[in-house]
């Protein structure tokens, strides 16, 4: 063969490949300086999060290549199976990090952990959030919080209550009873004391199972806490049992909910909160995650065609969950995002490394209604955007004692019926004993 044929030969090959390659016969993998990430951020919480990577983009030269989905769960589990994960996920719940970490899927990133102030810059109980046993047997850091939420939070309006409700609802001593006093005393025609809306598309519920949880780490403490979520304490047993029937003495109760019973499970949670900032106000109290604050600045104050957008502590502000009993003081009911790595590479483990620094988790928090709040005791107050975000920054990283939201701890199957438990319960609070057992069939199975 000529040298002339050779070169020709070689032309038409590299062509050939070339064409292949354009007609998506062969995925080309990721660049060694790209790190993939799959998340459930869309819109907004999307915007956030590529706020937070492009200081580390810029840093670093390593490309974040983002795949936003609210099926992100679902997909990254079809991405396990296929054995083609992201190099980074994130988790929304515990019993997600547990699940894949025990199966092997999720990598342990104690190393790529090392270098940051992680035990200087994070709390004792957020730090044990992140471990989980491994596929060894030993326990091992498994994810990063890359934002959270205080669950424990009741919402007012200051301008709406009395005066004198108004400084017994902000003192620091407030006491369930007190709670439950003012509460009465708003009981009014055309108006009552609780905002609540449990409606959200396939997820219906989880606004009463935030209740149900508040209510018993409160009353009996987070020891009997642990044992419920962990499965080991039965549904029909007192405390659970005490915490349905408090839940019940508000939203099974005529005039203490706006809308009454149909209203709550017709009401989207991001809605609950509306008649709050109408004139006069349909209720005065919410009981919500931090979240809420993205949404409570989007509606209108007064009139239906006002254009004026409440405004934190002037028209919205908070007071932790009370305790109701000495068992359940000291203790916060939190939930968060997790990132964990199911590819390592070295553009992933600095990637994790990075989102832990004050710096990226400035870049989210100081967003204007992001809702966001980081756990890094290191992130100064005033970069927050506003005193309400100031305030739920400080409550949530000085408390010493958290709990997890427990729906989202437990066993999807038991999580599921959960939810729909809470919208039983709404439509027939005569059955709790029966709704209940039920509960507990189900524990013997998910367990």
């Amino acid at each position: 063969m000529t040298r002339a044929r050779r070169v020709l030969l070689a032309l038409m090959l590299v062509a050939v490949s070339a064409a292949v390659f354009a007609a998506g016969g062969c995925a080309s993998p990721p660049a060694a300086d790209t790190v993939t990430v799959l998340g459930s951020w869309t819109g907004a919480e999307q915007d956030g999060f590529m706020a937070m990577v492009s200081g580390f983009e810029q840093k670093y030269g390593i490309k974040v290549r983002y795949t936003g989905t609210r099926g992100a769960d679902a997909v990254l589990a079809t991405d396990v199976k296929d054995g083609n994960p992201p190099d980074l996920a994130v988790l929304a719940t515990p019993g997600e990090l547990d699940q894949y970490a025990r199966d092997g899927a999720l990598l342990p990133i104690d190393a790529a952990l090392r270098s940051t102030g992680l035990t200087s810059e994070y709390g004792p109980g957020w730090r044990k959030l992140m471990q989980a046993p491994g596929h060894d047997g030993a326990t091992h850091y498994f994810a990063i919080f890359v934002k959270a939420a205080l669950k424990s939070v009741i919402w007012y309006d200051p301008k709406t209550l009395p005066a004198p409700d108004a400084r017994l609802l902000t003192s620091p001593d407030l006491t369930w009873a007190q709670l439950t006093g003012l509460t009465a005393r708003l009981v009014g025609p055309g108006k009552s004391p609780w905002c609540m809306g449990l409606e959200d598309s396939s997820s219906s519920g989880w606004p009463g199972t935030d209740w149900i949880e508040d209510i018993l780490l409160h009353q009996s403490g987070p020891r009997v806490y642990d044992q419920w979520v962990n499965g080991t304490l039965p549904w029909m047993s007192e405390p659970v049992v005490r915490a349905w029937q408090t839940f019940g003495e508000i939203a099974n109760t005529p005039r203490q909910v706006h809308g009454g019973t149909q209203g709550e499970l017709l009401t989207s949670y991001a809605a609950a909160g509306q008649p709050m900032f109408s004139d006069p106000p349909g209720c005065y109290l919410d009981h919500e995650g931090s979240f809420i604050t993205g949404f409570y600045t989007q509606d209108t104050l007064g009139s239906l065609d006002s254009k004026e957008h409440p405004r934190p502590r002037t028209d919205f502000n908070f007071v932790p969950f009370p305790a109701l009993a000495a068992a359940g003081q000291g203790t916060e009911e939190v939930a968060g995002d997790l990132l964990g790595l199911f590819n390592d590479t070295p553009a992933a483990r600095e990637l994790i490394a990075y989102l832990t620094t004050p710096q990226a988790q400035e870049a989210w928090i100081s967003r204007p209604g992001s809702g966001a709040i980081s756990v890094n005791q290191r992130v100064p107050l005033g970069d927050y955007p506003d005193p309400v975000s100031q305030a739920l920054a400080k409550d949530l990283t000085s408390a010493t004692d958290v709990r997890f939201d427990a729906s989202d701890s437990m066993p999807q199957m038991m999580q599921n019926a959960f939810l729909n438990a809470v919208l039983e319960y709404l439509d027939a609070p005569s059955q709790l004993n029966a709704i209940l057992r039920g509960l507990d069939q189900v524990r013997a199975a998910a367990y």
